[in-house]
């Protein structure tokens, strides 16, 4: 089985007005959801299923709790954990740095060497011409009609669900929704991969 991808169309993000190289991305089949990926593993690797959700909540607790003591932590032959700060003022000398001035960036994963060489050795790349990409982008009053009609009948919607929705990037669809927060059309809710868009 082969991974499909595009070639995409470089933002110009310095808007230098120069044409820009084309990158190359995959063209996902879909996701899978903690259920649907534990319905997988149960079925595959032959385990019971009240196992699989067991040591998956056990795992998920204990990187949790290790990573509050200040652990990096190495999960299999996938890879590691580690936590990344931020300061929320530039600080130029030690000294005027304050406890509650530092705070949680982010959880960083860094995949290992032999995990990213194991997939790299399987992997058969095809092109496919993605019907999402698009060169002209609808205008915004198109995806604004289409983003009302889609927060009709669902509560809120995430960025990738606009990209899909609407025909474009990452890229173009967080200017969009951006500018629509602005305009007061949509409520940012949740923070880092759990945000979504609300009326």
């Amino acid at each position: 089985m082969s991974v499909n991808y595009d070639l995409y169309e470089t933002p110009d993000l310095a808007k230098s007005g120069e044409e820009q190289p084309l990158h190359a991305r995959v063209v996902l089949k879909g996701s899978y959801t903690a259920k649907e990926f534990v319905e997988q593993v149960t079925m595959l690797q032959h385990m019971p299923h009240a196992q699989v959700v067991g040591v998956i909540e056990a795992i998920s607790k204990e990187l949790r709790h290790l990573l509050l003591k200040g652990f990096s932590v190495e999960l299999g032959d996938i890879g590691y954990f580690t936590l990344s700060l931020s300061v929320d003022k530039k600080v130029m000398d030690a000294k005027d740095l304050r406890s509650p001035s530092v705070s949680l960036k982010d959880i960083n994963f860094r995949v290992n060497r032999q995990f990213k060489k194991d997939i790299e050795s399987e992997l058969e790349l095809q092109r496919y011409h993605s019907p999402f990409r698009v060169k002209n982008p609808l205008p915004e009053k198109k995806c604004l009609q289409r983003l009302k009609k889609f927060l009709e009948d669902h509560p809120c919607i995430n960025r990738h669900d606009y990209e899909m929705l609407v025909g474009k990037t990452k890229t173009q669809a967080l200017e969009d929704i951006n500018a629509f927060i602005e305009q007061g059309v949509l409520k940012k809710y949740g923070s880092g991969r759990s945000v979504v868009y609300i009326k």
